[in-house]
């Protein structure tokens, strides 16, 4: 069943121009409800698939016993800038975490790789996926959010856009509030003819011992690139990621989105072939844990 959505150019992206740059912004420990044990079983897992010119959907599994509680990916190779993550999130049945890839419209002429990275643990207290869809659109900008049920914690968020056959439509933002997750996207520089929409899925849980969200922003500029980490404080480990673009209106697309280690999240993005004129910059989000 399809849920409402918006379909304006969103507030909050021209609130960020003035406003200063989030720097390693620590939320506030969280009151805890659930156990005070530490989540055990934590691991993370990387796989990276062939690299061709190909559309391409890489998995990274959990190991056995575990489930999948955040995750993300990564482009590299050629093209950055005109290869979309368009589909990133958990598989149903949370065993592993998904990340297909497809060029724009122009194709590109090199090849590239899709990498997918899922972050697994003994499933904590009260762990549930829930998803949910964005009514179909043609609007330039879309976004939809999905609440975690009553009590529950966001600590993972999945998301795709839908509807285009190529990446014509980029997937710009994955973000994680406490009890809920926004996915976002806009049509590329081109536009796109038809309609098209939203999926997202929030991995909620309990509220984890010793939890934490920390935010981190680059640098605002027209930089062809940008990239920024998000590091948990000492004491805590990485269990949920989500990144997201503020200013790039479509022409930037995410290249990375993961953890890179276990106390740090890495978010990328890379102006498309044409290039971008108007400065935009990236944001990091790090659910950080016991």
């Amino acid at each position: 069943m399809r849920e409402g959505s918006k379909h304006v150019r969103w507030a909050r992206r021209t609130a960020t121009v003035g406003g200063a740059a989030l720097s390693a912004l620590v939320l506030g420990q969280l009151a805890l409800t659930g156990p005070v044990a530490a989540v055990p079983g934590l691991s993370i897992k990387t796989t990276t698939g062939p690299s061709n010119s190909n559309a391409k959907t890489q998995n990274a599994v959990c190991p056995t016993g575990t489930k999948v509680i955040g995750g993300g990916g990564a482009i590299s190779g050629s093209g950055l800038g005109q290869v979309g993550m368009d589909i990133m999130r958990p598989l149903i049945g949370g065993d592993a975490y998904s990340v297909t890839g497809r060029e724009d419209e122009n194709g590109v002429g090199g090849n590239w790789a899709v990498t997918a990275n899922a972050i697994c643990a003994t499933p904590p207290a009260g762990l549930v996926m829930v998803s949910g869809s964005s009514t179909p659109s043609f609007g330039t900008s879309n976004w939809f959010e999905k609440p975690c049920p009553a009590g529950k914690h966001a600590i993972g968020v999945g998301g795709a856009v839908v509807g285009a056959s190529n990446s014509e439509v980029v997937l710009e933002d994955l973000r994680i509030h406490k009890n809920s997750v926004v996915v976002a996207g806009a049509e590329d520089g081109t536009g796109f003819a038809d309609t098209w929409w939203l999926d997202a899925t929030a991995i909620c849980a309990d509220p984890l011992p010793g939890e934490q969200r920390v935010i981190n922003d680059s640098a605002y500029s027209s930089a062809a690139t940008r990239s920024i980490t998000a590091t948990c404080p000492p004491g805590t480990r990485v269990h949920g990621v989500g990144g997201e673009i503020l200013g790039g209106d479509g022409q930037v697309r995410l290249t990375q989105m993961r953890a890179t280690t276990s106390t740090v999240v890495t978010v990328s993005a890379a102006e498309d072939e044409n290039g971008f004129s108007s400065n935009w910059k990236v944001r990091a989000y790090a659910v950080c844990a016991n």
